[in-house]
């Protein structure tokens, strides 16, 4: 991977899977007080980054209607981060928290692994085009963000979910 903030979210979705692999589909399957399941943490996961990936495609195709970040947005993420270490809960959206019946960790992997190429590739290309730094994401609370920004997400997405997902492996 070219992009070095990407490559080190790789290492460590890497290095997640590994962790988990010595573990019963039962035991990822597995699901506590109504709560999503390792299979569904990491699948939640995938979906949210597929789908950026997805809307960003959508939308730089339209370089029109691209607009600059609001100075206000880069304070967005650190009242959410806040937020979370306070124990807030946030419903996450429907089309990033439905599952489906059966989740395939070893293919989920596969599939996350590429999602990921293909997200190095379009990094590349909104560089070329001088997209990065324009508001190609539209986040649902922390509104229209940049590539910066979108990557910052993602890592502390995860970072987010590890834990829970740390907790359940127990």
């Amino acid at each position: 991977m070219r992009n070095q903030r990407l490559n080190r979210l790789e290492e460590e979705r890497i290095k997640l899977f590994e962790n988990l692999e010595s573990l019963s589909t039962e035991k990822l399957d597995a699901s506590v007080n109504g709560n999503w399941s390792i299979n569904q943490i990491l699948y939640h996961l995938w979906v949210v980054e597929t789908s950026s990936i997805k809307y960003i495609q959508k939308k730089t195709k339209y370089p029109d209607s691209l607009v600059s970040v609001s100075p206000l947005t880069y304070l967005k993420p650190k009242i959410l981060k806040l937020l979370l270490a306070f124990g807030v809960k946030l419903k996450a959206p429907k089309i990033v928290s439905t599952f489906p019946e059966k989740i395939d960790f070893h293919k989920l992997n596969k599939e996350w692994k590429n999602s990921r190429e293909s997200l190095d590739q379009l990094i590349v290309e909104l560089k070329e085009k001088n997209f990065d730094k324009k508001a190609i994401l539209r986040h649902p609370i922390l509104g229209r963000i940049n590539l910066t920004l979108a990557l910052d997400f993602f890592d502390f997405h995860f970072k987010h979910h590890q834990k829970a997902i740390n907790l359940l492996k127990k």
